[in-house]
């Protein structure tokens, strides 16, 4: 039914409405930004797919090139890489300039089909759900007010405050928890930082940097190219950059190991 265009009023009941309603109060596309919310809603699908092993930015877009592209869906006739993702991600998600330019729509696609649309002119909309969602308003008016608006107070309540809870800000040396109101907080459901391991450190030559091999510590530049220390796997609260785990290379550039 909701594949046919000449639907009519006396083709409709109200349970398929019903149904069709929470597809429509889901969509949440940012029409002014459609290329944000199309790389958020990829990192986010890659951060939950049981096939990503690495659940870091660079380890989902390293994925989603390598394994995905070419394997379940087939690779674009032009070069793409792990860092062609990141570069528009920063660009359209962080708002960090770049010369990512635009990407072409057989990319768009592709990633509009793993997070299971038909293209991405499928994941932007079309008027054939607006034209279902005005059949159902039209129709079942009074039993919408009264029926569902009430049975979708519950599940808006658990959203708003799912959305309010799992922000973080940076506060001096360590993540807090914070309303995503808060216009300098970033979303943690991207970025899965542990704010209870996650602090800033200066490191000092009787530090244990390794612990059977395996880093203690990660590092990333802030907004002055200075190099800065952390003591759990996340992203550098000035530039939102992905932290890389030391090496004995940087320690010792660092002056704090003698080889």
């Amino acid at each position: 039914m909701e594949n046919d265009l000449r639907t009519t009023l006396n083709d409709i009941d109200f349970i398929f409405c019903f149904k069709h309603f929470f597809k429509c109060l889901s969509a949440k596309k940012n029409k002014k930004e459609p290329l944000k919310e199309l790389f958020t809603e990829l990192l986010e699908g890659l951060m939950k797919d049981e096939a990503v092993e690495n659940k870091t930015t660079n380890g989902c877009f390293t994925y989603f090139v390598n394994e995905y592209l070419g394997n379940d869906a087939p690779r674009p006739k032009y070069q793409i890489n792990r860092r062609t993702l990141s570069n528009y991600y920063k660009k359209y998600v962080n708002n960090i300039e770049n010369d990512a330019g635009e990407p072409k729509i057989e990319l768009k696609d592709l990633i509009a089909k793993y997070l299971g649309y038909k293209n991405y002119a499928d994941f932007l909309g079309s008027t054939k759900k607006k034209k279902i969602c005005l059949i159902c308003i039209a129709k079942y008016k009074k039993s919408i007010v009264f029926t569902l608006i009430p049975m979708l107070a519950i599940p808006i309540f658990l959203y708003i405050n799912y959305e309010t809870s799992n922000c973080i800000i940076w506060k001096k040396d360590h993540y807090e928890k914070a309303s995503c109101t808060n216009e300098k907080a970033i979303k943690n459901t991207l970025y899965h930082i542990d704010i209870d391991r996650f602090k800033k450190v200066t490191l000092t030559k009787d530090m244990e940097f390794f612990t059977n091999g395996k880093e203690n510590f990660w590092y990333g530049s802030n907004k002055d190219g200075k190099r800065e220390f952390f003591t759990a796997r996340g992203i550098h609260p000035e530039t939102l950059k992905e932290l890389a785990p030391i090496t004995r290379t940087i320690l010792k550039d660092e002056g704090l190991l003698n080889e």
